[in-house]
C-alpha cells in the first residue's frame, strides 16, 4: 500500500509521454500496445498521449494517474501487466520510479489540482 492510496485520481487514466525522445524509444507503439492490450481485457482504462515528464533519459515513461505510479523505461512487452496494475493489481517494480524525485513532483502536481492531461495531445 502506498502512502499516496488516500489522494488518488478517480480518473482512470494512464499518461504516456510520445515527446521527441520517448517517442524515438517506442512510446508510441507503447501507447498503441496499451490500448489495445485494455481493450483486450475489458478494462476502462483510458491510455493518454502525453508531451513530457522532464524524465527523457529514463524514457519511455508513463503515469497511472489514479494509481500515483510513475514508471521509466517501458517496452511494449510489459503492457498488459500495466493494464493489471492500473486496474488493481501489483505494481511492476522493474520499472516502478514511483518514488523517485521526479514522481514526487508530479504526484505534487497532482495534489495541486493540475492535472496532467490537461496538456495532452488526446481530444
Amino acid at each position: 500500500m502506498s502512502v499516496y492510496d488516500d489522494l488518488s485520481s478517480e480518473d482512470r487514466i494512464i499518461h504516456v509521454c510520445v515527446n521527441v525522445d520517448c517517442a524515438m524509444r517506442g512510446s508510441e507503439e507503447l501507447r498503441d500496445r496499451l490500448r489495445a492490450a485494455a481493450e483486450e481485457a475489458g478494462s476502462d482504462v483510458e491510455v493518454n498521449d502525453y508531451i513530457c515528464f522532464a524524465a527523457c533519459e529514463q524514457g519511455p515513461n508513463l503515469l497511472i494517474e489514479h494509481r500515483r505510479a510513475f514508471y521509466s523505461d517501458v517496452d511494449p512487452s510489459h503492457a498488459e501487466a500495466i493494464i493489471a496494475h492500473a486496474d488493481g493489481g501489483a505494481a511492476i517494480e522493474s520499472i516502478d520510479r514511483s518514488s523517485t524525485f521526479i514522481a514526487r513532483k508530479i504526484f505534487n502536481m497532482l495534489d495541486a489540482g493540475f492535472k496532467p492531461g490537461d496538456l495532452s495531445l488526446s481530444d
